[in-house]
This record gives C-alpha cells, sequence and structure tokens, in this order.
C-alpha cells in the first residue's frame, strides 16, 4: 500500500523551507521551469530524427495520493517550527489551507518521443530516474546535453504551493512507474527523530516508484514512451501560457526551427511551421523582441554570412577543436544591437555576449556543434545556463579562459573583417600634430573657411546658469547664473561639453555632443564693433539635439569620410553642421557632397557647411558618406539641430 515516506536522519541536518537549488530559479519561476523542462527532455530524445514535443497543461482535480497523510506531516511540521522561523510556519500555514480544500489546481507537463525515465524498476544510483527522483545534485548526461548539475529538477517546486510533484513514465522498455516527491522542511515525528524535510509517496520503506501509471488529469492516458510532471497546487500567474510561449520564442526558436521541439502549451502550438509567423507578431515595445526578430532572420536572410570556427589545439593537444565545431551567423544592419547570442549543441540560448565593436552594427548567433568543443563550454556553464565562467572549469581554468578569449577574438576579428570600409588612408591615433591645421592649405582655394571665434563681441550680460538638459537647449533661450554670457551673433556656439576621442581604432573618431564649449585663451574684444549682427530667423528656431557621432577616413586626398551619428531624439527636419577642430581654433568646414546610406532621408540642401535634410520616418541612427573641401586629415566635430 503506498503512503508518505518521511525517511529520518540522525545527527545530520535539519532544513528550513530555503532551498539553495530553488532559490537559483526565483528571479523568474516560469521561464526557468520552461527553460529546464525542455533542456531535459531534449536530453532525453529517443528517435532524433523527430522533435521532441512538450505539453503544457492546467486541469482541476480532487484526486491527490495520500492527501491526509500529507496534511498530517505538515501538522507535524507546524508544531515543530511554530515560532522558531517566520518563513517555515507562514508555507506550513499556506499549505494546510490548501490541503483543506476539495479541489486543487494542477500543472502537467508531459514529453514524447523521449526515454522516459530508466531506471525506475531497479532505482540503481546513476540512472535517469534516480538522477532525477533520489540524488542530490547529481547529473549523468552525455557532453552534449544541456544539464550539467542536476540542480535543474528542482524548478517545478517553485511553482507548487505544497513543494510537492509527482512524476509518472512509461520508459522504452514498456515499464510503467510513479512516485511523489515532497520538498519541504525538516519535522519532528511522532515516534521520535527529525525528517531530512524530503518526502516520497512510494510502496516501500526504500522509497521505489510505485509499479503503475498515475492518473490524475482524467483527459489523458499516456500511449508512447515519455514522462509526465504533475506540479500540485500550481501557482497560477496572469497570463501563463503568454508567459511559457513568450519563454519558448526567446529561448528555443533555434531547437524549433531546425525541427528538433514542438511545444503545445493549452490549446496552442509552436512548431516550425508557424515560428517565423508567432515571431514576426511579437510587438516591438521592448528591445528584447526586436533583438530576437533580428537574431531569427539570420536563420533566413539571405545576407547572413556563415563562418565556421577555425581549428584550434590548447594544452599540448590534449584539447583540440575541429575544423567548423561552431558556426558563427553575421549580418549587418541598421539599429541591430550588436551582440551575438550564444548557444550549444541543445540550441537553448545561454546569453547575448557584447563588446564585439563600437562603431559597427551588427547582430550575431554562435552555435557551438562539436562534441570536444561543447564538452568543454558545457562545463564553463553556470547552474542557471545562462553564463560561461573559465573558473568552473576545474580540470584547467586558465586554458578554459584562453578558450574563451580566443573565441570572443574570434568574433570580434570577423565582425571588423567582414563590414569595416576599406580604408585607403589610414588615419593614426590623434595625437596633437593632427589636431593642427596646415595654415597654408586653408588660406589657400577656399576663402569659405571662417575662424569660429570671431573678434567681435556682440554684446556681454549677466544671465542665469543654465538648468535645462543639454540635448534641449535653444540657441534663443540660454540662461545663466552669475555667469558672464558672450553672444557671438551667427558664430554663437552652444552650451555644453565636446566629447573626446574615446577608445576606438586608429582611422576612427567618436564624438559625444551636447554643444560645444569655448576653447580656453583669451578672447580679443574690437572696440569699433557696432554690436550688429544678422541673425536669421530659421537658426533661431533651431533645437540642439545631442549625439553620438563616429567616422573614418576612406580616402584623405578626396576628403572622403564614412559618418554614424546616433541622435538621442528622431524628428522630421534638421540640420548637420561640419566644423574642424584645430589646437586654437574651430572652423567651419566647407561640404562638397552628401550621400545618406537610409533611402529615406532625403537632402533639402547643403549650405556651406551645413547639411538641411529631411527624415520623415524619424530614423535616429544616420549614416552617410561625407565629401569635405580638403585634402589633409582633420579632427571634426558634428553639431546637429532639430528644425522647427
Amino acid at each position: 500500500m503506498a503512503f508518505w515516506n518521511f525517511p529520518v536522519v540522525i545527527g545530520g541536518n535539519i532544513n528550513s523551507i530555503n532551498n539553495a537549488g530553488l532559490e537559483t530559479f526565483r528571479d523568474d519561476p516560469i521561464d526557468s521551469l520552461t527553460r529546464e523542462i525542455c533542456q531535459n527532455s531534449l536530453d532525453a530524445v529517443e528517435d532524433e530524427s523527430k522533435p521532441v514535443i512538450v505539453e503544457f497543461k492546467k486541469f482541476t482535480s480532487n484526486v491527490f495520493p495520500g492527501k491526509d497523510e500529507l496534511r498530517n506531516n505538515f501538522e507535524r511540521a507546524k508544531m515543530t517550527w511554530e515560532g522558531k522561523n517566520k518563513k517555515s510556519t507562514e508555507f506550513i500555514e499556506s499549505a494546510l489551507n490548501i490541503l483543506s480544500e476539495r479541489n486543487m489546481q494542477w500543472l502537467r507537463i508531459s514529453d514524447f518521443n523521449t526515454r522516459g525515465l530508466e531506471g525506475a524498476r531497479a532505482g540503481e544510483i546513476g540512472s535517469p530516474w534516480s538522477a532525477l527522483v533520489r540524488e542530490a545534485g547529481s547529473s549523468n548526461k552525455n557532453d552534449s546535453s544541456g544539464g550539467s548539475f542536476g540542480i535543474g529538477k528542482a524548478a517545478p517546486f517553485l511553482s507548487s504551493g505544497l513543494r510537492t510533484i509527482f512524476y509518472s513514465s512509461l520508459d522504452r522498455t514498456g515499464y510503467r512507474s510513479y512516485i511523489g516527491v515532497s520538498d519541504i522542511m525538516s519535522f519532528q515525528k511522532d515516534g521520535g527523530g527529525m525528517t531530512v524535510g524530503k518526502g516520497y509517496y512510494t510502496d516501500g520503506e526504500d522509497s521505489r516508484a510505485i509499479p503503475d501509471s498515475l492518473k490524475l488529469d482524467s483527459g489523458f492516458e499516456r500511449e508512447e514512451a515519455g514522462t509526465d510532471i504533475f506540479i500540485s497546487a500550481f501557482i497560477d500567474i496572469y497570463d501563463l501560457e503568454k508567459k511559457i510561449l513568450h519563454s519558448i520564442l526567446h529561448n528555443f526558436f533555434l531547437t524549433v526551427y531546425y525541427q528538433k521541439l514542438i511545444v503545445r502549451v493549452g490549446d496552442s502550438e509552436i512548431n516550425h511551421k508557424n515560428i517565423n509567423e508567432l515571431i514576426k507578431k511579437l510587438e516591438e515595445d521592448s528591445k528584447e523582441n526586436k533583438d530576437l526578430k533580428n537574431f531569427f532572420n539570420l536563420l533566413s536572410s539571405e545576407n547572413t554570412l556563415r563562418i565556421e570556427y577555425p581549428s584550434k589545439r590548447y594544452d599540448q593537444g590534449r584539447i583540440e577543436f575541429k575544423d567548423g565545431e561552431a558556426v558563427f551567423l553575421l549580418m549587418e544592419g541598421e539599429d541591430f544591437n550588436r551582440k551575438v547570442l550564444m548557444t550549444r549543441k541543445t540550441g537553448m540560448k545561454i546569453f547575448e555576449q557584447g563588446h564585439i565593436s563600437g562603431n559597427i552594427t551588427f547582430t550575431g548567433m554562435l552555435m557551438i556543434q562539436g562534441e570536444n568543443m561543447n564538452r568543454i563550454f558545457k562545463e564553463m556553464e553556470n547552474p542557471a545556463h545562462n553564463k560561461w565562467v573559465p573558473s568552473r572549469y576545474e580540470e584547467n581554468p586558465k586554458i578554459a579562459e584562453q578558450i574563451f578569449k580566443d573565441l570572443r577574438k574570434f568574433m570580434r576579428d570577423t565582425v571588423k573583417e567582414s563590414f569595416s570600409p576599406p580604408i585607403s588612408d589610414q588615419m593614426n591615433a590623434f595625437g596633437l600634430s593632427d589636431f593642427i591645421p596646415d595654415k597654408r592649405n586653408l588660406n589657400q582655394g577656399d576663402e569659405q573657411l571662417v575662424e569660429s571665434l570671431d573678434s567681435v563681441v556682440t554684446k556681454i550680460e549677466m544671465k542665469k546658469k543654465n538648468r535645462k538638459a543639454a540635448s534641449t537647449i535653444f540657441e534663443d533661450e540660454r540662461e545663466s547664473e552669475n555667469e558672464a554670457s558672450i553672444d557671438r551673433g551667427e558664430n554663437a556656439l552652444g552650451d555644453g561639453e565636446r566629447g573626446g576621442f574615446g577608445e576606438e581604432e586608429a582611422g576612427e573618431g567618436d564624438s559625444s555632443n551636447n554643444g560645444t564649449q569655448l576653447p580656453e585663451g583669451e578672447v580679443g574684444v574690437d572696440p569699433n564693433s557696432d554690436g550688429n549682427v544678422d541673425i536669421s530667423e530659421s537658426r533661431r528656431k533651431r533645437k540642439l539635439v545631442a549625439n553620438k557621432c563616429r567616422y573614418i577616413s576612406l580616402n584623405q586626398k578626396e576628403g572622403l569620410y564614412r559618418f554614424s551619428v546616433v541622435l538621442d531624439k528622431a524628428f522630421e527636419k534638421g540640420t548637420i553642421e561640419f566644423k574642424q577642430i584645430g589646437e586654437q581654433n574651430i572652423v567651419k568646414l566647407p561640404i562638397e557632397n552628401v550621400a545618406f546610406d537610409q533611402q529615406d532621408i532625403k537632402i533639402e540642401k547643403i549650405n556651406n557647411n551645413e547639411v538641411v535634410f529631411l527624415n520623415g520616418k524619424k530614423v535616429q541612427k544616420l549614416s552617410f558618406l561625407l565629401k569635405i573641401k580638403y585634402s589633409n586629415l582633420c579632427a571634426m566635430e558634428v553639431q546637429v539641430y532639430e528644425n522647427s
């Protein structure tokens, strides 16, 4: 006869309701549940030529094996912990309330085209059944599997109001079995002795599986090999179906696309035929959804580059990766996230690798497929399966660090080689000489170059200090506090800071502008000036917009540059103003021609050092080629204005 068996420990640990394994998944229980369940089912696939099917279904039932006996055990736990541990007593009270109800909500999770829980008949240590049900922190999976810690099996308990679940299985030999597991807290038994806190619904003191099928969901009957997990007192959440589907799309889209996984949630199904449409329908109200669409597009776009990871040898040949053990999918495009989605053989998303390139907008996916490479990175993986940590590779952490470092370098180099524009005259890192203009060239053949710091001061007055954000300063609405403001008429410079040239590759510039401070030094005042300066109405109405700008020289002699300008806000019409930065002055930089990469951006006019453009779709990243009337390398400043 079946009963709840809570083994007693003498002189061992006394466990409260807190559980380290559960805490790993507490941040997002449903996402963790979905990831761990699907990963475990994929690891147990029977026929690899067919997809694994995972099914989630809620139901209500008044059937609960050993319900009265479990309630009595919770009463004993209450007497043990009352007044000693607030969190434990609160959980016990909640559990007793649940068990007093006639009906209970359950979540059934079933998989198909899997081997079932092999080893349930004998209960041998190391068998799949024992590793899941009886062993703690144990995993006997192969090197290509998703899990390796044996901690993921804790995820379903977090969704149970009783911390109690039932496993039912039909393995591939035809053996049927089931067992209940209640992972609560230690408590004093009536006959004396303290339990370990974990109990089993079994038919023997050795806590073996019961040789029969468990029928809790009246509408379900298992007829093929696989495993059913029944989560009792399922803690329902709003939009459960939507959250599970969201987790599948974001974590297993690769697995579904390659026909390795089908997921059914209630009346919905995700398969390789409809995943494209499901991802397309996702709202683009979050960066996460936008990135998913770009990642998924890598799988089918004709613009995707596919690069195989080259062979590698480490530790005097003890570790060897063959050519193509990893594949790098790569694509360049506007507004991409500059990240690489990292996966292993199961196809589940591990994490997104950043810090690949600061000036190339791309998206990528790295798929580790080879056995040797998969084994090494599996051992680096943390229990939550969302990070690779070289120190976890116990055999040789330094080698693991080098392996991971080489992989990141491969991705950086590949992105740079694939998408960086050809450079005929590459700039050195900007030094002092690059900031000093050649005055002989500036004074010859181009009278349009004008000193930006006039020697004429139109007026000097006291104003209140500016308290507006730099990105929203109007040129005709500057306020200063106890500060002399020098109005320089048409050549007036906006308030704010000039960005420097940061950590960029040779030949690149980087400028974050919220305006420009006046250079240090004395300013001469012309006593003969009448102070009258003509300021056009259109310039009065312009609004300075903060931007981040990068550029690279394509051809020095031709004055050809490629620019990428990211705006803090989007608008329909604007002006880009270009200036050359010298050691002692800033001068207007006359423009010969401009060509935007985006077809939706139209040039209204080019006026000296300014480009007036129309931006109907309000694009925030501007990419364009610029040709200037100046043949020497120079440091440039870019200011962008919104035209009202």
